[in-house]
């Protein structure tokens, strides 16, 4: 089933079919304000946290569905009957009213047509101003006029999200609500600087700060008292629950149209005026549309491509990158799954987005880059979960403590030890470092010096080696890395053991390092770390390898685990994508590997992350083997490793399999099976419930995962080919044979690359020949910045 479509001129997703089974989410903002909205206008506004700064309130995983959110509500006077610009909370009944939802970048469009009044409202954060406008407008399309009156609504938070959902002993007496010229002024007592403000372009006629006044008793968002009676109660007060309404009454005639500007923004009543003396201009609102699509076009201007397969043309050109960005710029926290119960800094999951799209984001990839080369111990391990914060300039000491600011632990209480570290959370930052130098040319920055965690600082090359050292030296009797509290995988714990992953890893860290310091010529470097390098493939292949397969790790007890001999847990994904991809597996092995990868692991919706599931509890193994077949990291179809797979198999030079597995976990793909993945078709989802689950192909925790970065780089990097290099751009595509070629538009340190690659033998790798505007050459080095170039590819 399909509801709805994919606008690549718009660079929207349309939902035609708004009753969708699970909410369709999308980002609204790119600076230090974040609204999370769904398909209904449910969702939430953050200010730069989402845990100790949350606008407004909301209540994720409850019944009814994904609320409250940003309403605006419709009431005709004259028959009383009211219902909501967006489908939810009034849900008039889609035989009766047409609805529809258009997701864009940075923005979401709801529209409806009931009674013959057109309706819409777009939310967005414009750049530069910490505010969310709600533009909506208005349409009689009857034949007579119209009277109506129009109601916003939004519930204030109490700003922690703990105190929203727990402390209401303190919550309900430390926040007030005021009204004044136009304005709603939401007030916490208990901070500083703790105020919000609700306004828009025009005098209200009424108005309501108190959520229990305008809602009323025993009622919900979907039947308001004060949108039924027709008016707002004026109230407001010290202490209680909060709301943003503004009432305004309209008469419209046949074929007139209104437009208005509501605005929620941080900040005092003196902000909201300064905002609504600006977006009160209709032109000015106009403008902020317009830099926020130049705003994005500029990130997608930087590579856009034209294949054969029409479902990653649309995700590269524009949802992949998109969601890869919302990862760079808002972490994991924040979303309808991690509705800001935590936040900081993941080690491992912001190194891996830093990695990817470096060309789009350089800026927001170095500063993620220089937040973790902080969060990093002398020892050489990684924070595992950290507030850069706590690790920035002391802005100086605040008048009072109060609860919702972050907490600053005491310096020792922020260190943890190595007995809570992830082995390979380090590793990661190794490549993004390599991957941020490759693409901006900015060499300098590895000289840049940098403080560690505890104490003492580096150059970004020397913390560099500190991780490559730590690696080295926590290994187990095998030669193996140890695996410490986990890897990558959190829940394949093996009692600490030793980790296949991770010494793949490792030498992965260590190719990208050596070709650092061959480059800058530190040749004492470069033959420490070869020889690291060696002793590392030779530990792997002595230790790993099982007959087709590689193992995925060794438990604290000596025992192998994802073996031919067992009956769970038989092939894993991980160790064997990483075996080829880090190119420590010879290629006879390689080949095998991914084959036993192919028969044990794919499914028509990607490939499971191990198979067969486990069943009984191991505590040996870890708590992987007490998680529900099908789920998650138990014979899941885990999106995140996939990409992996893709990588690795264009290093063994199959592209009809990397395109194959590309093809499975495609969202594009899924547009009109709905009712089987049930999860929006434009990004990517942390999870596909696995073939041992009820549920197999069902689709959950969208956006917020690593799988869009990884997505994105596997498929521009590995099958299409396009790397960049210290000194030159590589073009090596991996493709399916069918493929005659394909173009990509790639910026890369200032110059234009318009890429043909052609395909006459139909050959899936191999390059015979390129020609730079017309003239051979051996490679693409660095052009002129600003200058514009013609690239053919022939393979061969």
């Amino acid at each position: 089933m399909r509801y709805g479509y994919f606008d690549n001129e718009k660079r929207e997703y349309v939902i035609e079919k708004v009753d969708l089974p699970t909410s369709w989410t999308n980002y609204l903002g790119v600076e230090d304000t974040c609204v999370v909205v769904n398909h209904t206008a449910g969702g939430y506004m953050f200010y730069k946290t989402p845990e100790y700064h949350r606008v407004t309130r909301f209540r994720g995983n409850s019944v009814p569905m994904d609320r409250p959110g940003h309403y605006v509500y419709i009431r005709d006077n004259e028959t009383k009957d009211y219902w909501s610009v967006s489908w939810q909370p009034v849900g008039k009944p889609l035989d009766k009213a047409k609805y529809t939802c258009r997701h864009g970048m940075s923005y979401t469009v709801y529209e409806c047509e009931y009674e013959k009044i057109k309706a819409s409202q777009k939310l967005s954060v414009p750049m530069g101003d910490d505010v969310e406008l709600w533009d909506v407008t208005l349409e009689n399309t009857d034949d007579k006029e119209r009277d109506l009156s129009i109601f916003s609504y939004a519930e204030f938070s109490f700003h922690h999200i703990m105190i929203d959902n727990q402390n209401f002993q303190m919550s309900m007496y430390c926040a007030g609500s005021s009204y004044e010229d136009g304005i709603i002024e939401y007030d916490l007592f208990y901070e500083e600087f703790g105020f919000q403000y609700f306004t828009a372009d025009f005098k209200p006629d009424g108005y309501d700060c108190l959520r229990d006044k305008f809602i009323g008793n025993y009622r919900t968002e979907d039947n308001p008292e004060a949108v039924e009676k027709g008016i707002c109660f004026g109230s407001k007060e010290l202490g209680n629950n909060h709301c943003a309404s503004l009432q305004k009454n309209i008469v419209l005639k046949p074929g007139e149209k209104v437009r208005m500007i509501f605005l929620l923004g941080e900040g005092n009543r003196d902000a909201g005026r300064k905002m609504r003396e600006k977006y009160g201009e209709f032109s000015q609102v106009d403008k902020a549309y317009e830099k926020l699509q130049d705003f994005w076009q500029d990130k997608f201007e930087k590579l856009q491509i034209q294949t054969p397969n029409e479902g990653m043309n649309t995700l590269i050109n524009t949802w992949t990158l998109y969601q890869a960005e919302i990862n760079v710029m808002f972490s994991r926290f924040a979303s309808f799954v991690e509705v800001g119960g935590r936040t900081g800094l993941g080690y491992r999951d912001t190194a891996q987005d830093a990695m990817t799209i470096p060309h789009s984001n350089p800026g927001m990839c170095k500063k993620r880059i220089v937040q973790l080369l902080k969060g990093l111990v002398s020892q050489g391990y990684g924070l595992h979960l950290f507030q850069p914060e706590w690790f920035e300039e002391d802005e100086g000491k605040k008048p009072f403590q109060s609860p919702t600011v972050i907490p600053e632990p005491d310096k020792n209480d922020r260190i943890h030890g190595i007995k809570d570290a992830c082995s390979g959370d380090a590793l990661w930052l190794v490549s993004a470092v390599a991957e941020y130098v490759k693409e901006t040319g900015e060499m300098e920055f590895l000289n840049e010096k940098v403080t560690y965690a505890d104490e003492g600082e580096d150059t970004v090359y020397d913390h560099l080696k500190t991780i490559l050292d730590f690696s080295a030296r926590e290994v187990g009797a095998r030669g193996i890395c140890k695996g410490l509290r986990a890897d990558w995988n959190d829940c394949l714990n093996l009692g600490g053991g030793e980790s296949a992953m991770v010494s793949f890893l490792h030498y992965w860290a260590l190719q990208n390092f050596v070709e650092l310091a061959a480059y800058l010529g530190r040749e004492d470097d470069v033959k420490k770390y070869r020889e690291c390098a060696d002793r590392v493939k030779e530990a792997c292949d002595r230790e790993l390898w099982d007959g087709k397969w590689y193992i995925r790790g060794i438990t604290k007890n000596g025992r192998k685990i994802g073996t031919k001999e067992d009956e769970e847990g038989k092939v894993h994904l991980e160790s064997n994508t990483w075996a080829v991809l880090s190119g420590a597996a010879p290629k006879e092995k390689g080949i095998s590997a991914m084959d036993s990868v192919e028969e044990y692991l794919y499914t028509q919706y990607g490939l499971l992350l191990n198979a067969p599931s486990y069943t009984k509890p191991d505590d040996d193994i870890g708590f992987v083997t007490r998680v529900y077949p099908g789920l998650k990291e138990n014979g899941a179809v885990f999106s995140h490793p996939n990409p992996w797979a893709w990588a690795a198999e264009c290093k063994l030079g199959r592209g009809d399999k990397a395109m194959k597995f590309y093809d499975a976990l495609c969202p594009y793909f899924q547009n009109d099976m709905i009712e089987t993945r049930e999860a929006e078709p434009y990004s990517y989802c942390q999870f596909i419930m696995g073939k041992d689950h009820t549920a197999f192909g069902r689709a959950r925790h969208p956006f917020m995962t690593g799988s869009g970065g990884w997505a994105y780089f596997s498929a521009t990097r590995y099958i299409l080919g396009i790397r960049p290099q210290m000194d030159y751009l590589e073009i090596d595509p991996c493709i399916p044979g069918e493929w005659e070629g394909f173009q990509v538009m790639r910026q890369w340190r200032g110059a234009s690359y318009h890429i043909s690659v052609e395909n006459p033998l139909g050959i899936m790798t191999g390059v015979k020949e390129i020609l730079l505007d017309g003239k051979k050459v051996e490679k693409i080095g660095v052009q002129e910045k600003g200058s514009e170039h013609q690239v053919r590819v022939i393979m061969g």
